[in-house]
């Protein structure tokens, strides 16, 4: 299994992902661009839950990502979200209020898993998510999560 938590080295451009609450989304989009809300819009993005907007750039690519999020879910509901994604290079950009930055990347990592040990190709490109300071990713840590190094000992 390809690696799904990466560190700031290895993705210093991430593209950032927005996570918001339904309740929380009209003082949200209020912060944002005319151009991001524009393109939420026409995603029909209203922050309901598990509800998700690709932001495109200029050229076309992702330049920012929205995912909504239930009033009272957990960061549990963040296994979707990685599956949802293009393959790229992601960042925690904002999270809610209540859910720390390491229950989501194990989120992440838990949505990511795929047991492909037997497979011929084992399509390791997928979206990866970036742990910094502050995604949990503490000085002298190994890995920057919880999920960090599970995949190794269960894989094998």
């Amino acid at each position: 299994m390809s690696e799904v938590i990466i560190t700031a080295q290895k993705a210093p451009a991430a593209i950032p992902v927005h996570v918001v609450r339904e309740g929380a989304w009209d003082a949200f989009s209020a912060t944002l661009s005319a151009e991001v809300r524009a393109a939420a819009a026409l995603a029909k993005f209203s922050g309901k839950a598990r509800q998700i907007a690709l932001v495109p750039a200029v050229d076309g690519a992702v330049a920012q990502v929205l995912f909504g999020l239930a009033d009272k879910a957990d960061a549990m509901a963040l296994r979707a979200l990685s599956a949802k994604l293009p393959p790229g290079d992601y960042g925690l950009a904002t999270i809610p209020d209540g859910m720390s930055a390491q229950q989501a990347s194990l989120a992440w990592a838990l949505g990511s898993y795929r047991f492909d040990r037997y497979k011929q190709n084992r399509g390791d490109h997928r979206a990866r998510l970036r742990a910094g300071p502050r995604h949990g990713q503490h000085a002298g840590q190994r890995h920057g999560t919880p999920a960090g190094g599970q995949h190794r000992p269960r894989d094998r």
